[in-house]
């Protein structure tokens, strides 16, 4: 058994990610490896947080990364591939799935804003 299956499996690691970074990763199934790099480079801070948070991490400090540069660009990990490819799957055999991906966050993220109003 190697150490990748002992932690996350990809379907999994996508419940742990917001709806709008798996479609993101759905549509770069097949990409070409310097094409996908480069849009992840592009993501917002909390999104490149998620890939390295999950367990083994979407994404790692690229190795051409210079201490104290402005700017930490990510390398994807074998497992994003695998990540990729459970996305896209999931988007083909139902193509609503992505737009009620971003239904469910939004409306987790209404929920949670009308409880925080309400204990404010």
């Amino acid at each position: 058994m190697t150490e990748r299956t002992k932690t996350t499996p990809p379907d999994v690691a996508l419940t742990f990610l917001h709806p709008d970074l798996c479609a993101i990763l759905a549509s770069l199934h097949g990409a070409p490896r310097s094409v996908a790099e480069a849009t992840i480079q592009l993501l917002p801070f909390g999104s490149r947080a998620a890939l390295e948070a999950t367990d083994p991490p979407l994404a790692v400090a690229s190795p051409t990364w210079e201490e104290g540069s402005d700017h930490r660009p990510l390398a994807l990990t074998p497992f994003a591939y695998e990540v990729m490819a459970v996305a896209a799957a999931a988007a083909d055999a139902d193509p609503a799935a992505i737009e009620d991906w971003t239904r469910r966050a939004q409306a987790a993220a209404a929920a949670a804003a009308a409880k925080a109003a309400g204990n404010a």
